[in-house]
């Protein structure tokens, strides 16, 4: 999970302190095939601007559940899914049991589900068009209203009821077009939607606006949102394996509940059929059905935008040890976000730690294992070197932080970093001799913060995805497997549903 990057990642865990992170994520276009290329960064993709603020580029801890690549070649403009290819190719919401018309109305024909995404809620009116005939259905799905071509359907709420075009309809509606969910077309709130929308009532006075459809259609809704239509086919494919995987392992963990998702990294991005291209729709259809399981189960498929070098244990970072979700080699190599540096100093550093009400003093040093080659056996950091906690020790006292704390605090990518004072870090991790100063001298020393990667670090690097795909092997059939069970170690690729 944005996603850019970007998806990431995806996705939440909110930052302890002051300050945020974003995520951003840059693109270029797809070069020719069988060369090995060099990833780089030509814009910022819009949805990873607040990923690690959510701190989930998908974006839920583990069990519970940041974003994206392409080359140096010439630019190549995406293509609208609904325009002919170029030719080189939430709020919570009240908690309730699903009825037995929506259980039984979960899946569709060939056993796709259908997931309910919640697209907000709403304390105004709001209006549905569509260039079909619409019709109204009541809680039960029985058709109350018919909407000609021209006409819209206005909702709103009162006293925990839904209006349609001022009609009292009780406690939700849906609207679809005539020839049914799966071949639905709406307009509302901004953006066009496949399937159908549910008001649902709240006894807050507001209306949860629902998008129901098939799963293949969501996720033609989210992979452009997590990565750039441009890439090499085979990361587009990975992260539609992977939206799809975390979407029904978010269905699965919020049965009960009125909706199984919502839009925004807190999970994963999704922009309705507004968003999708040819290119990322020929990605869902490719892997239609295939889900990341581990023994049998769909596995929480968490991502980031950039891993930085190495992956993370989730057992590091949010506590619960997944099997699949650990620290590998990571192949990103994107400007921007793979490096980065924030130039800060020891006033500055004392102003933001008593602005968080963790003041020392004057600063003396930093107790931090200092950052070297991974896999790193530290109590300090995980074994992608990611930090899980640092002192900083004052004239008037020592505060222990943190990775998180720290990163919100000064506004990093991630939590893989180290501070270099009075020191130019060195080019590279692995490999280096350098003796890191951790101490302060007099005076206002500038103070380094190296760091590496964009995002939370579990599960798949979007960037790292984005190189993979680009070497001249990954013209192997289907190597957007090898890819997947590279990030999510021991899982299987499974057909789920034809």
């Amino acid at each position: 999970m944005k996603g850019l990057g970007y998806r990431c990642l995806a996705m939440g865990v909110v930052l302890a302190l002051l300050g945020t992170a974003s995520v951003a994520e840059a693109a270029q276009s797809k070069g020719q095939p069988g060369q090995r290329k060099i990833v780089k960064a030509t814009f910022v993709k819009p949805n990873e601007m607040d990923r690690n603020q959510e701190q989930t580029d998908n974006h839920r801890k583990p069990n519970v559940p940041q974003r994206k690549p392409v080359n140096t070649s010439k630019p190549v403009k995406a293509v609208k899914a609904d325009q002919k290819p170029m030719t080189h190719t939430a709020q919570a919401v009240t908690e309730k049991k699903p009825t037995a018309d929506q259980e039984s109305a979960s899946k569709q024909a060939g056993g796709e589900p259908v997931i309910r995404v919640i697209l907000g809620n709403r304390s105004q009116a709001f209006s549905i068009t569509s260039a079909s005939p619409m019709v109204v259905l009541d809680s039960m799905q029985k058709k109350v209203q018919t909407i000609g071509v021209g006409q819209a359907v206005t909702i709103s709420s009162s006293s925990g009821i839904v209006h349609v075009n001022g009609q009292a309809m009780g406690q939700s509606v849906t609207v679809q077009n005539e020839q049914g969910r799966y071949g639905s077309i709406l307009q509302t709130l901004g953006k066009t939607y496949r399937g159908a929308i549910t008001a649902l009532a709240n006894g807050s006075g507001t209306v949860s606006v629902i998008n129901v459809l098939g799963l293949e259609q969501y996720v033609q809704g989210v992979v452009p949102e997590e990565v750039v239509p441009s890439w090499p086919a085979p990361a587009l494919e990975a992260q539609a394996v992977a939206a799809r995987t975390y979407a029904m392992n978010s269905m699965n963990s919020r049965r009960g509940s009125t909706y199984d998702i919502g839009t925004t990294t807190s999970d994963q991005v999704y922009g309705g059929k507004s968003s999708e291209y040819a290119s990322t729709n020929a990605a869902v259809n490719q892997t239609r059905g295939m889900v990341i399981t581990y023994q049998g189960k769909p596995i929480n498929a968490l991502f980031h935008s950039d891993g930085g070098g190495y992956t993370e244990d989730s057992v590091n970072l949010w506590g619960n040890d997944l099997p699949y979700l650990k620290g590998v080699q990571d192949y990103s190599n994107h400007e921007g976000t793979t490096v980065w540096n924030v130039i800060t100093s020891r006033e500055s550093i004392e102003k933001k730690l008593a602005g968080a009400s963790k003041s020392v003093g004057a600063l003396k040093q930093i107790e931090l294992t200092p950052l070297t080659s991974r896999p790193m056996k530290a109590l300090d950091r995980g074994v992608s070197g990611r930090i899980k906690s640092m002192k900083f020790v004052g004239e008037r006292g020592t505060v222990t932080l943190t990775g998180e704390q720290v990163q919100g605090l000064f506004g990093l990518k991630s939590t893989l970093f180290d501070m270099y004072i009075g020191q130019t870090p060195p080019s590279r991790i692995d490999g280096s001799t350098m003796k890191v100063n951790h101490t302060f001298g007099n005076g206002n020393q500038t103070v380094t913060i190296h760091g590496y990667g964009w995002g939370h670090g579990l599960g798949l690097s979007q960037w790292g995805a984005a190189e993979m795909a680009s070497r001249k092997e990954a013209s192997q059939p289907n190597y957007y497997k090898v890819i997947l069970q590279h990030y999510y170690q021991g899982t299987a690729i499974t057909k789920l549903y034809n």
